[in-house]
């Protein structure tokens, strides 16, 4: 993620890219040579380059140590999901970020991805049912801190929480390990403080990434692709009893780019970041309670 983020920044009007940190030096070197920045081994040397922002991208469980540190330094702050992978180590962060009023931004990309603020314009003032949200995948070498519900499921509790404008007031979780050092399948189930019914399935076991959203309503069915940024509606002809399949424009887009382009404008505009520290605690919350050890 570390990279793509360099090239995007690379891009940014108004932004200088400044440097990359990586405890691999020759792969620093090798990016930072690319787009004409320093290359660090160690993050505290790129802290002390007068930064205005740093993205941290860097395992979870690391998360803390960097996120405090750049804190300290007095520097705005976009993390990678999960926020930490602890509550404790999440609310450090956010004490510090608070201490220094810093910006602070939690990167849960999905909450920018063109088909999520249609989806929310389209079930506006609908009586929702169910939501399914299947997130499924191979298993990514470079995640062994965390499973399969703190690293992927974070994104769709997100985007429960933010487009049902509810909290989680029930959960049910079954999840399994097969190939990875902590679970690698899962099926979450959650009832909504508003009512709505939630089924969330995420593995590290399916060899072709699947990012599908369904939202069953009284009145019509959403089915949208997160990989195309696809949509399509089925909604009831009240002369027939029919279906009508209307395909809903969406103008294609990286939602990390858009992410990006959030922070540094948060940060350009003094606005707040979307995203933000509650929003990061609030989803690992949620999966640390899938997992039965929310501390």
């Amino acid at each position: 993620m570390g990279k793509n983020h360099v090239r995007i920044y690379s891009e940014l009007s108004d932004i200088k890219l400044v440097g990359i940190a990586d405890s691999n030096y020759k792969l620093a070197v090798s990016i930072a040579e690319n787009y004409s920045a320093l290359p660090f081994s160690n993050y505290r040397e790129l802290l002390k380059q007068d930064l205005d922002a740093v993205s941290i991208c860097v395992p979870t469980s690391l998360h803390r140590e960097v996120a405090t540190e750049a804190g300290y330094a007095g520097i705005n702050i976009l993390i990678e999901k999960p926020i930490a992978d602890t509550i404790k180590s999440a609310n450090d962060i956010i004490e510090v970020v608070k201490k220094h009023n810093l910006k602070f931004m939690v990167g849960h990309s999905e909450r920018f991805n063109p088909v999520i603020p249609i989806i929310k314009k389209q079930i506006i003032g609908e009586e929702i049912s169910l939501i399914e949200i299947t997130r499924i995948g191979p298993f990514p070498p470079r995640v062994k801190d965390v499973g399969v519900v703190v690293d992927l499921a974070t994104h769709d509790i997100d985007l429960l929480r933010y487009l049902t404008s509810s909290e989680v007031k029930k959960i049910c979780s079954m999840t399994s390990r097969s190939i990875a050092p902590h679970e690698d399948a899962a099926i979450l189930v959650f009832e909504m403080m508003n009512g709505i019914l939630a089924r969330l399935t995420v593995d590290w076991l399916t060899p072709f990434k699947v990012r599908e959203i369904n939202i069953a309503t009284r009145e019509k069915f959403i089915r949208a692709s997160l990989i195309d940024q696809k949509l399509t509606e089925y909604s009831k002809s009240k002369e027939t009893g029919s279906y009508i399949v209307r395909e809903v424009p969406v103008t294609f887009a990286e939602p990390l780019r858009l992410e990006l382009q959030a922070f540094t404008n948060s940060i350009l505009y003094d606005i707040e970041a979307p995203t933000n520290g509650v929003d990061g605690l609030k989803a690992l919350e949620v999966a640390l309670h899938c997992l039965g050890n929310c501390k």
